[in-house]
């Protein structure tokens, strides 16, 4: 049987930075994705605990990370410009899903990784252990997608 909790729409930027920290593998699924801030669980490897995903994402060199955003959105073109070295994104015509996963754990819910979605809207906020304890296996099993180097 899977665990699953909630937690707050404003409490999934911990969840990120909690991944991106702690995760070999994290990948960020968001039809509209923003270069949001994230915060970060007490630690030795970033210099503070509180910066956006494009400026800790390269500071995690431990950490590989894609995203998986719907094609043709305008507002990720800010991201796809602004990607760190070695980070891919990935885009898909009809995405509409939201996941953050890695290889434990999966947050799944109603809110996009933008301001509004961790930030100001009402949103549904899911963390679910990973049953397929892979990120890959995860992606294709659920939303059908696979990742290039997969």
């Amino acid at each position: 049987m899977v665990r699953a909790f909630s937690l707050t729409s404003d409490s999934l930027s911990y969840f990120i930075g909690y991944t991106l920290l702690h995760a070999s593998r994290t990948v960020i699924v968001s039809p509209w994705l923003s270069d949001v801030n994230l915060r970060f669980p007490v630690n030795e490897h970033l210099e503070s605990r509180h910066m956006k995903l494009l400026e800790a994402v390269p500071e995690l060199p431990d950490t590989e990370v894609t995203f998986v955003v719907r094609t043709g959105e305008d507002h990720n073109e800010y991201i796809r410009d602004r990607l760190p070295e070695g980070v891919e994104m990935i885009t898909i015509d009809d995405l509409h899903a939201k996941v953050v996963v890695c290889d434990e754990y999966a947050y799944l819910g109603s809110a996009n990784i933008t301001h509004g979605g961790l930030t100001v809207n009402r949103e549904l906020c899911e963390i679910i252990e990973n049953e397929y304890t892979d990120v890959e296996r995860y992606l294709e099993a659920e939303l059908d997608i696979e990742l290039a180097d997969a």
